[in-house]
């Protein structure tokens, strides 16, 4: 379980996250909101990757007691690309990461397709593949708490299905798995939960069923949206209201 308690993140004068508070059980959660609304700095405060105030707990234990050399047991951040040296190839990534199950890594790495990639540099490789063989590293840790950012954002329409089905999988097994996107499709048809940020408050907090309204999406992104759901499909469209 996750606990969030009147988190606030403050980058010198400005304050990015404003007393958020939410609870998780086991669960996939749409984390969206326009840009700038603070989703990344969310995920990295859960994670304890930025100085906070407030309390996060996992399970009951509070993130500032877990030292950090075990914090991977309980919370990973997924991002969607990183910073490398020029010549780091894209299996000195993913065996950059001692906390990572090596079985478990090998799995994702077939999974999402990764083997071809291995002996080529990272600038040799799309963000996509990038952002795949990322993900295949975050989700060999097996943590509690999986909070990954932006994991559609440059893949293809394949794997992206196999992305949030994966992401489905382990929410299903007893994970808490934050998503944050501005791809609201197909995220929406995995999730149970959305939460969304405006302004870094929180805006939305609801089962999915009750979070996808479009009254709520239009004030949310500040643009007509209209959602369509045919077959227990669904899909949010944004409507531009000046086309003739």
């Amino acid at each position: 379980m996750l606990e969030v308690e009147n988190l606030s993140v403050a980058y010198g004068k400005v304050n990015v996250i404003k007393s958020v508070s939410f609870e998780l059980r086991p669960s996939l959660v749409a984390l969206i909101g326009p840009n700038g609304s603070g989703k990344t700095t969310l995920l990295k405060a859960i994670a304890g990757m930025v100085p906070y105030s407030g309390e996060v707990l996992i399970d009951g234990i509070n993130l500032r007691h877990i030292r950090v050399d075990r914090r991977t047991e309980y919370v990973t951040y997924v991002p969607p690309t990183i910073s490398a040296l020029p010549d780091m190839t894209i299996g000195d990534l993913l065996l950059s990461d001692s906390s990572a199950d090596v079985a478990l890594l090998e799995r994702y790495v077939r999974i999402f397709g990764v083997e071809r990639l291995l002996f080529r540099r990272i600038w040799e490789v799309s963000s996509g593949e990038l952002e795949r063989a990322l993900l295949a590293r975050g989700l060999a840790r097996r943590s509690k708490v999986l909070l990954v950012d932006e994991p559609l954002s440059y893949t293809d329409v394949r794997y992206q299905l196999v992305v949030m089905r994966c992401l489905r999988r382990l929410a299903n097994e007893g994970r808490v798995v934050v998503v944050a996107s501005n791809q609201l499709n197909p995220l929406l048809n995995y999730v149970d939960r959305v939460l969304a940020l405006k302004d870094g408050k929180l805006f939305i907090n609801a089962p999915l069923k009750t979070g996808v309204d479009e009254d709520k999406l239009s004030e949310l992104y500040g643009v007509k949206m209209k959602v369509i759901t045919i077959d227990n499909i669904v899909d949010v469209v944004p409507l531009d209201e000046a086309k003739g």
